[in-house]
């Protein structure tokens, strides 16, 4: 499945990239500028899929982390695909549950979608999700677009009828402050899982004690933009072990010895 969403994305990508390319100039306002550590805008007003105005701090709960994605409804390629590789992210961790364990909230930055685009959406995705997960999609005017895309750093220009922009996902911790980006349309579930494990703080859903030995292990490479086993880490995680084996097995010796 993953070599078909590649080879639709490759595809669909080249008449887009002939559209945006064209003056290079434009290309320096589609990228990402990345914003590890600052505060989404929680405030603007976007609007709910049944026309009702609320605002991000009305909508994240605060007892869990967030996954947020940026996309316009309308987007007959790479949209699509992004919100197709996040359904897949988030079916492949069955540990944390979207709705339950985490916010998973979509957000249209074409100001032209309405809330009818976004229930359709809406609906799409939840029929996919288990019982009781959600998807939350919205709609907002271009001033709280612009507000909140700028917050996140996500940079984007009209293209015609379409939108030049980059795709990922962003991953925000309890206190709505930005964690990690993972970028691209398809994302490694391994990364993924560990991406909202740093963004709970090591705790969330059925996380076990390994996941927190994952979280030690792994650590985010700025250049590969995926996470990477960290060496001195897992030597360090290996020597503790082997430290309380010999422990372990010195006491019972001596123990042993004791008894004779």
């Amino acid at each position: 499945m993953k070599f078909i969403h590649i080879f639709l994305f490759i595809l669909a990508l080249v008449p887009q990239l002939a559209l945006a390319i064209n003056d290079t100039r434009q290309m320096e306002n589609v990228s990402w500028d990345e914003k590890l550590g600052s505060i989404i805008d929680l405030n603007s007003k976007i609007i709910s899929t049944d026309g009702s105005n609320m605002s991000l701090d009305q909508i994240l709960d605060q007892d869990k982390p967030t996954v947020f994605v940026l996309a316009y409804y309308s987007c007959p390629r790479m949209c699509t695909f992004l919100l197709d590789g996040t359904f897949d992210a988030v079916s492949s961790n069955t540990e944390a549950r979207p709705g339950i364990d985490y916010n998973l909230v979509t957000l249209s930055f074409d100001s032209s979608d309405t809330p009818e685009f976004a229930r359709s959406k809406e609906e799409k995705y939840e029929k996919k999700l288990n019982q009781g997960e959600s998807w939350n999609f919205f709609v907002a005017e271009d001033i709280s677009i612009k507000s909140i895309s700028d917050s996140v750093g996500f940079k984007f220009v009209k293209d015609g009828n379409d939108f030049a922009h980059p795709a990922g996902i962003i991953f925000l911790t309890k206190e709505r402050k930005i964690s990690r980006y993972l970028t691209g349309v398809i994302f490694d579930p391994k990364d993924f899982k560990l991406a909202l494990l740093e963004a709970s703080g090591g705790v969330i859903g059925e996380s076990t004690i390994t996941d927190k030995v994952l979280l030690y292990c792994y650590d985010f490479d700025p250049v590969g933009k995926k996470y990477a086993l960290q060496a001195l880490n897992v030597i360090k995680l290996g020597g503790a072990v082997t430290l309380i084996a010999l422990s372990v097995f010195l006491g019972f010796m001596w123990l042993r010895k004791e008894k004779k």
